[in-house]
């Protein structure tokens, strides 16, 4: 019974690679740099710049660019917030949605909001 087990999940395994498994962590594609004062393991911040946007990734299909300025991450400021808070905003699972304000480097303000995807490397 437990080769016959086995032997399901492996063919589940290499027929859809890309599956998604429950619980599995998605990612945006995008890194930001903060100012912030206190503890380095959870500062207060001032502000989030957008530092790195991975091509293809949800970040670059929503819109968000090198240089925009984040401003609210799921309706919560990034002034005054605890980095911890805003990180938990940010890691989502495979699939789920968050919203993100951002001023764009034109001073225009826009909301985007992404999808979780899953890691294709």
């Amino acid at each position: 019974m437990l080769a016959r087990c086995l032997s399901v999940l492996l063919v589940l395994t290499l027929v859809v690679p890309g599956a998604a498994w429950a619980g599995e962590r998605g990612y945006f594609g995008f890194g930001f740099k903060i100012d912030g004062e206190g503890l380095m393991s959870n500062p207060t911040l001032r502000s989030a710049t957008i530092e790195k946007v991975a091509p293809h990734s949800p970040a670059a299909l929503a819109g968000m660019q090198v240089g925009d300025a984040v401003i609210e991450v799921a309706g919560q400021a990034i002034a005054g917030a605890k980095g911890k808070d805003i990180q938990a905003h940010i890691e989502k699972d495979i699939g789920e949605t968050v919203q993100i304000k951002l001023r764009q480097r034109n001073g225009d303000m826009v909301v985007i909001k992404m999808v979780a995807a899953a890691k294709t490397w």
